[in-house]
């Protein structure tokens, strides 16, 4: 019979063995984590950068479109060319705010050739067979920029485009912007 002072150290250099291996296969499943991760991040912010030039593409179009608004005489001024349905969508304090609301709710809430909105889920690519793509579109509107003045400037006013993305029915990414446009002289080219 052994005594246990004979080998002491015996079984060590299993545990040792056991939790290298516990280490190399936890830092294994981060690196699959991460490495499964990549591409969904990268996929988001390429749907991001879509919407955002969406969104520029809206505001482009819509500058245009004001600016030959205002050359052939159309247009004298933006007072009467600012979204004011649903009620409240320009006062800060009401929910209808468009501050207040998500870009979807928004474009949701907002009817083509209601005053103001100058497109609604307009595509801005064509696909291959020449067909409008309603995978990527635009809405632009136009909103009083002069909240609670008295008598609110009608030479300005702010121009709000939402770039969406989309795959089928599931909306991907959106984006906003926001940009205060006025007459360079009143009368005259934005």
């Amino acid at each position: 019979m052994r005594s246990p002072s004979q080998n002491p150290e015996r079984g060590s250099s299993l545990i040792v063995v056991i939790l290298v291996m516990a280490f190399m296969l936890a830092v294994g499943v981060a690196i699959l984590s991460i490495t499964g991760i990549a591409p969904k991040v990268s996929g988001s912010v390429r749907e991001q950068e879509e919407a955002f030039n969406a969104a520029e593409a809206g505001f482009e179009a819509a500058r245009m479109a004001i600016e030959k608004n205002f050359l052939d005489g159309t247009w004298s001024n933006f007072s009467s060319y600012c979204l004011t349905t649903p009620t409240g969508i320009d006062q800060p304090l009401d929910a209808h705010y468009f501050r207040r609301q998500s870009d979807l709710a928004l474009i949701g809430e907002l009817s083509e050739g209601t005053a103001g909105v100058l497109y609604k889920d307009h595509a801005f690519l064509k696909t291959s067979t020449g067909q409008d793509d309603p995978t990527r579109t635009f809405t632009v509107f136009l909103v009083e920029d002069d909240i609670g003045s008295p008598s609110p400037d009608p030479n300005d006013v702010m121009m709000v485009c939402i770039g969406v993305i989309r795959a089928g029915n599931r909306v991907l990414s959106t984006s906003r912007l926001e940009v205060l446009i006025g007459l360079g002289n009143p009368g005259g080219n934005p």
